[in-house]
């Protein structure tokens, strides 16, 4: 099998993309308060720019999403391979008792509680 890519430098760039678009806003913010722009182009400049901020993430998820896929199925092949080497086979039979003893529990409330509305309970 092949070892997925590293994804730190994917996340750092997207980090710094989210970075340097959130000075671009607050350069923008700057110049609309010194009266730069007219009318409300500041404002229209801003929302651009957050819309493409928004539009960049969203591709970029995208592709990272199958990728962070084949990472989680690719590291829980090699957990599991990992967990059958050391995994007591008794335990399979342990748990099997402990769900058996809570069935028994829940099987005995359950009737428990049947009594409790039979004949003889406080009527109306």
């Amino acid at each position: 099998m092949k070892r997925p890519v590293e994804r730190l430098p994917v996340y750092e760039s997207l980090y710094a993309l989210n970075r340097d678009f959130g000075q671009v806003l607050a350069d923008l913010a700057r110049l609309d308060e010194l009266g730069v722009f007219e009318h409300d182009r500041g404002s229209i400049l801003r929302v651009v720019v957050q819309q493409t901020r928004a539009w960049a993430n969203m591709e970029l998820v995208e592709v990272l999403q199958p990728l962070e896929q084949d990472d989680r199925a690719w590291f829980g092949r090699i957990y599991d391979r990992w967990e059958k080497t050391w995994k007591d086979p008794n335990d399979v039979f342990i748990e099997a008792k402990h769900l058996l003893e809570k069935r028994r529990r829940a099987a005995a409330r359950k009737k428990g509680q049947r009594k409790g509305r039979g004949a003889g309970g406080k009527g109306v």
